[in-house]
């Protein structure tokens, strides 16, 4: 039945469910601790066995002829997947080659271009050198025709002597703006053809190797391609391996250990499966009820506040019944020593819970009715 309580009870309540649902969560996480572990474990003897199994199924007539020939197909297989990567890789190494080339290419067209600038700025520097030198002489040439003119004639007779020296002057610090602006231009070209050189390097050395290591993985594959086709085939044939064949022994002891070990890490990895799912349902669901007992809160503060009328919340069986499931929940994912043992029993459980109780329509439902409740209540103000 529905029950109905004060703001004060209702907010405990939502608090006491975002708690019980983060408990959950806490046990589930600790499962995943133990999964971790253990498949860590189980994946190092299941890959132990299938290294010891592929030398036995060198002779593959040992093997029922559709094993046989399924096997054999799984080699081929294999086979045409490391030829199409060593087409790709040859392509790859190509490109990495032609990379490296172009960037050692545009450092020594950068190179050319800074040797060509040089012997321009240079004659351009040299020229304007000559020209200010000349100018200083007539300045100068000037000053001493100026001064060696009488009082008089220094006072009527030297203007236009002094317009020219003005002119050189100003032809002179016209002069040394070009030089410097010629200075400026080498020195800037300079700092980008060393910051482009550098950038080039890196490229060329970056591409060169890439190149190596794509080459020496391409000239292990050309040479090993035969002996890694029936190695690999071999082992995924084996991987996919779900019921012993009738063979002698001792191959029919090693299929066995795998067949058991195959069974194993699929349980693991569904088990693994299972955990993530469970942790992100509940990891949204406390989040949601986080922030509706934030909002809750609020509520009861202005209550509070201002004194109003003590709210009273009506809370719906759907929800009473979708939080009724914590306790349960928790108690059986709870031990995680024994369910990190037995992750086939833990992905029933939990997938059933999960299945019956926490689906999103429901979880959608539970969040409607508590916040319809919450609204509900506070039309009680006006």
């Amino acid at each position: 039945m529905p029950r109905t309580m004060d703001l004060a009870a209702f907010c405990a309540y939502v608090g006491e469910q975002w708690k019980a649902a983060r408990q959950v969560y806490a046990e589930i996480e600790e499962v995943q601790y133990q999964f971790n572990e253990i498949y860590r474990q189980r994946l190092e003897t299941w890959q132990r066995a299938l290294a010891r199994a592929v030398p036995m199924l060198a002779a593959p007539e040992a093997l029922p002829p559709e094993l046989a020939q399924s096997l054999l197909e799984e080699v081929e297989k294999e086979r045409r997947r490391l030829s199409g990567e060593i087409a790709s890789l040859e392509q790859q190494v190509s490109d990495k080659r032609v990379q490296a080339e172009a960037a050692a290419a545009q450092a020594r067209d950068e190179l050319a271009a800074l040797r060509k600038m040089n012997p321009r700025l240079d004659a351009d520097e040299e020229r304007i050198k000559a020209h200010s030198a000349a100018l200083r002489a007539e300045i100068e040439r000037l000053d001493r025709e100026i001064q060696a003119a009488g009082l008089i004639r220094r006072l009527l007779g030297c203007r236009r002597l002094r317009r020219q020296r003005e002119e050189r002057r100003r032809e002179l610090a016209a002069a040394a703006g070009q030089l410097r602006r010629v200075r400026e231009e080498w020195a800037g070209a300079k700092r980008r053809y060393e910051s482009e050189q550098t950038r080039l390097h890196q490229l060329w050395e970056q591409a060169s190797v890439e190149a190596a290591n794509l080459q020496s993985r391409l000239d292990y594959l050309r040479a090993n391609i035969e002996q890694l086709a029936w190695q690999n085939g071999s082992g995924r044939w084996l991987a996919s391996l779900h019921a012993v064949p009738e063979v002698a022994e001792p191959l029919r002891g090693a299929l066995s250990q795998v067949v058991e070990l195959n069974r194993v890490k699929a349980e693991y990895e569904e088990g693994l499966r299972t955990v993530s799912e469970a942790l992100g349902l509940l990891k949204g669901l406390a989040e949601g009820l986080e922030r509706f007992l934030k909002s809750a809160h609020k509520v009861l503060e202005e209550q509070e506040r201002y004194n109003l009328r003590k709210l009273r919340v009506r809370v719906a069986d759907t929800v009473l019944g979708f939080h009724a499931i914590w306790p349960s929940f928790r108690a059986q994912v709870r031990d995680e020593k024994v369910l990190g043992a037995h992750p086939a029993e833990f992905s029933r459980r939990v997938r059933a819970v999960i299945g019956d109780s926490l689906e999103e329509s429901a979880i959608g439902a539970m969040f409607e009715s508590l916040g319809n409740s919450l609204t509900e209540a506070t039309r009680a103000w006006g």
